[in-house]
């Protein structure tokens, strides 16, 4: 069986020869590149520098040569075979003294402390202080502002750091000679390998205008100011939907899973009540799941982290396939309960070890018991791939990772 097949049972909620294990075949179930580095590391990957295609929160997909070295990984990022050149990349100094690679494009300045990440115009969008793992925003659009503008250019809703693109998004789509690379990249890398192939997409509504409000504004507005929500959140969906239609009309035959992110979760629960998700989010998001299900074989993959448990009926309702990250470590995230009322229509893909208290924390030992434990729960009767609970964090030792994995594939067996 292939891993192309062995996740497309799973996502049809069957059991295949085992659970599908994924590590960085996402851009939300990867590692933070200091991570990568001690992983690579300790499994002898010396070969250049690791790759940090998401330079907003320092992540990287993994190699081919760290694919090899698990060579039950199922799952692959379209990204991964874009940019293929050491010619597209620049040297980037990581707050632990190692190195990596980040993008040419991305437009950076460097004081004596930190770095300045620019857009194209070189306004400062964030910082990146070079003893910090992260990046941190400092320029938001609208958040000075009482309301949402009546009038207004349409670029500043995507004048933001997480405007940042990662490849392949660093392709205009619109433009007929990057477009017709978009293609062929995806449809060879669908063509030269039997991986699951995911895209991302992102296509959100309550992300992208919390980095243009904020994220107390936006929580007003959406008490205060509905109109101008929707208003806005249907210009979001306008061009959404414009730029679905462009991907699948290149590669919708060639991907398997359309990576959806928007964050409506906190630590204890949702941030908005489900009457509000209901009226607001969920028409908008079953638009464009309708439109991918209508127009490919394509599964839709929420990205959506905290405490959901109260909208995911609502997100069911809407047509929703796959939800990710399954953060069972949240208040009311129980997985026993998640897998019970909700297994029948959605696959988890995620869930698969507690990053927060186990992973960075316990022995190699205890990681693969939590790992067996999340297995039996959300593996039975398909409908489960297996990925850590969000990306893996630089506290998470390299030995602890590699326990992940290596339990992942030994308790994942099915017994047909």
């Amino acid at each position: 069986m292939t891993s192309r097949e062995r996740v497309r049972m799973a996502l049809n909620h069957n059991e295949a020869d085992r659970v599908p294990i994924d590590l960085g075949g996402t851009c939300v179930t990867t590692m933070i590149t200091t991570a990568y580095n001690k992983l690579r590391e300790q499994i002898g990957i010396q070969n250049g520098f690791a790759r940090m295609h998401n330079f907003a929160e320092q992540l990287g997909y993994p190699e081919r040569e760290f694919m090899k070295r698990f060579p039950f990984l199922d799952v692959v990022a379209a990204g991964t075979n874009f940019m293929k050149s050491d010619e597209d990349w620049k040297e980037f100094p990581l707050s632990d003294g190692s190195k990596c690679l980040i993008p040419k494009f991305i437009n950076l300045e460097e004081e004596e402390n930190r770095f300045l990440l620019k857009d194209d115009n070189d306004l400062v969008l964030a910082i990146k202080p070079k003893d910090s793992l992260y990046v941190r925003q400092t320029y938001w659009p609208w958040k000075g502002l009482t309301q949402i503008p009546d009038d207004y250019d349409i670029g500043i809703i995507y004048k933001n750091m997480w405007a940042t693109p990662l490849p392949p998004l660093h392709l205009n789509v619109f433009n007929e000679y990057q477009y017709q690379l978009f293609i062929k990249n995806i449809k060879e890398l669908h063509e030269t390998t039997d991986y699951a192939i995911s895209l991302l997409v992102g296509c959100g509504l309550f992300e992208p205008a919390i980095f243009i409000r904020g994220l107390v504004n936006l929580l007003c507005d959406l008490v205060n100011d509905k109109k101008r929500v929707k208003n806005l959140f249907d210009l979001y969906l306008e061009n959404h939907l414009r730029f679905l239609d462009r991907v699948l009309q290149g590669v919708g035959e060639h991907v398997d899973i359309l990576i959806f992110s928007d964050d409506m979760g906190h630590n204890d629960g949702p941030w908005v009540s489900p009457d509000t998700f209901n009226e607001i989010f969920k028409p908008r998001y079953q638009r464009m799941y309708d439109f991918v299900h209508e127009n490919s074989n394509c599964k839709i993959f929420l990205h959506s982290c905290g405490s959901i448990m109260e909208i995911i009926p609502g997100l069911i309702d809407a047509g929703l396939d796959i939800l990710n990250p399954v953060q069972t470590n949240a208040r009311n995230m129980d997985p026993v309960k998640l897998k019970k009322e909700f297994g029948k229509y959605l696959t988890f893909w995620g869930g698969g070890v507690d990053t927060r208290h186990v992973l960075p924390a316990k022995t190699p030992e205890e990681v693969k018991e939590d790992v067996k434990k999340r297995i039996e729960i959300l593996g039975k009767d398909g409908g489960f791939v297996f990925a850590a609970i969000h990306n893996i964090q630089s506290d998470c030792p390299p030995e602890n990772i590699i326990a992940m994995l290596e339990a992942a594939y030994e308790f994942g067996f099915y017994s047909n």
